[in-house]
């Protein structure tokens, strides 16, 4: 559906092999024209964009001016959308030419044109892939008679305007489609480059008049240059001579320099070595130091806790020690109560045996005087008419009395042996109660030996914690003292 090149009744040879287009105008989606060597028109409705394939070929081959492309600017070449279709970023088309037989200058067999627009008004021109100008696609297409205003392309209303051009522009509309625009373009960059260069000429030509009257100031200037240059030259060598004895010299003193560096680094990590394993000494000594103060804190605290219980010993010595007097005093009391009642005893069975004896004496009476009444009793009966009642009752009166006197006797004796048993009594709980005294006065004794043996091991522990604070204190140095050493080693390490 496009025009090719006929040469004959066989159709010639096509040279125009394809054209592509994509948001082109009405051509939103991409569109192939493949022209056929037979193929000679393109016909179509109206608005079915015969036109556009005119103007798309005219814009490709590197047309500028909008007017003859039906449009104001570059964005009137983009597809502006439709109801179905958004509009398009980029408008682009592609013309591929056949050159087997080289009438294009240059060294492909198949030449593609492509040219590119942006709504930003941005173009590109792309030759066989590769970016070119403007100017090298002109001249390329200039040489083979495709030029910019060769009039290869004719559109709608250019034969009436062609005839209706005056002498001037006829003539020049005939050496545009000669294909002699190329020629002239190329004459007219060759005129600018010569009135170009007529100007620098005549610029140059300008600084000669003017530098003509100066030309033996100018000579002496330069003479002065010379020898400038040539004293410059000689002070250069001197400079350089002078700049490398002392670069010499300072090598040799660098050197020297970075071997007292080099030594006063070995020395600089000497003394950090001394420095860390002083300062290593130092928390060593604080940490004995802070053991040692704990150490000291604690034997404080135990001294404390002993001195308390020393004292609270002492207190308990002091109650034992009166308590053990007064036991002993207890003890002598009770030994003396002990001894009066064992004397009271003696006294209470001598008078018990006193009793006893008594009462069998009372026995003994009261025997016979039962003896004495029966006796009597018998003599009575006998003999009564002759001695009358009176001896009876006398009898009987004595009787009496001697029962009596045994019922005190044995009253008595029943007393001396219930006092007996009492003092017996008594003399056991005194007994008993001396045996107790005793006892506790032994217990007070274990009591008092272990309350002065406590007393002595707290003075002993007290003694030596003061002994080890003493000697904490002689053999832990202080920081000052170490810091004095470290100062002191710094000095006798440092190179002189």
């Amino acid at each position: 559906m496009s025009p090719t090149r006929a040469g004959g009744p066989d159709g010639g040879r096509a040279r125009l092999k394809s054209l592509d287009l994509q948001g082109y105008k009405t051509f939103a989606s991409k569109a192939i024209f493949e022209f056929a060597p037979t193929i000679t028109a393109i016909v179509g409705p109206n608005g079915s964009g015969k036109s556009n394939v005119a103007d798309s070929i005219r814009w490709v081959l590197g047309e500028q001016s909008y007017s003859l492309l039906r449009g104001k600017k570059t964005e009137d070449m983009i597809f502006s959308g439709s109801e179905q279709r958004a509009r398009a970023g980029m408008a682009t088309a592609t013309i591929t030419f056949n050159n087997n037989d080289g009438w294009l200058p240059i060294d492909f067999s198949e030449v593609t044109v492509s040219r590119r627009a942006y709504r930003d008004g941005e173009n590109e021109y792309l030759l066989n892939g590769q970016r070119v100008r403007l100017r090298d696609v002109s001249e390329l297409l200039a040489r083979c008679g495709l030029g910019e205003r060769t009039y290869t392309i004719i559109g709608q209303g250019l034969v009436d305007a062609a005839l209706s051009l005056k002498a001037e522009e006829r003539r020049r509309l005939f050496e545009e489609a000669a294909g002699i625009g190329l020629y002239r373009s190329r004459r007219d960059e060759s005129l600018r480059r010569l009135d170009h260069t007529r100007r620098n000429l005549d610029r140059v030509h300008d600084i000669l008049a003017e530098l003509r009257p100066r030309l033996r100031s100018l000579e002496r200037q330069a003479k002065r240059a010379q020898d400038y240059e040539q004293v410059r030259q000689d002070l250069q060598a001197a400079l350089r001579q002078w700049y490398g004895h002392h670069w010499y010299r300072m090598m040799a003193v660098v050197a020297e320099s970075k071997r007292l560096a080099e030594d006063e680094s070995a020395a600089r990590d000497r003394l950090h070595a001394e420095e860390r394993r002083t300062a290593e000494e130092l928390n060593a000594t604080r940490a004995r130091i802070d053991a040692s103060r704990l150490g000291l804190q604690r034997l404080s605290q135990q001294s404390s806790v002993e001195f308390r219980e020393r004292e609270t010993i002492g207190r308990n010595l002091a109650v034992a020690r009166e308590r053990s007097r007064w036991v002993a005093e207890q003890v002598t009391a009770l030994e003396v109560e002990v001894a009066a009642k064992a004397e009271a005893g003696r006294a209470l069975q001598g008078r018990l045996e006193a009793a006893r004896a008594e009462g069998l004496q009372r026995e003994q009476a009261l025997v016979a005087a039962e003896t004495q009444r029966r006796q009597l009793l018998g003599e009575g009966e006998t003999g009564e008419a002759e001695s009358g009642p009176l001896e009876p009752a006398q009898a009987r009166l004595r009787l009496e009395a001697l029962r009596v006197e045994a019922a005190g006797s044995a009253a008595r004796l029943a007393q001396g042996r219930e006092a007996g048993e009492a003092a017996r009594l008594d003399l056991e709980r005194a007994r008993d109660r001396f045996a107790a005294a005793r006892e506790t006065a032994e217990e007070q004794r274990k009591l008092l030996a272990q309350a002065e043996s406590r007393a002595s091991d707290v003075e002993n522990a007290a003694v030596a914690a003061q002994a080890a604070e003493a000697s904490a204190s002689e053999e832990a140095p202080s920081p000052s003292e170490l810091w004095r050493r470290i100062n002191c080693a710094s000095l006798n390490r440092a190179p002189r």
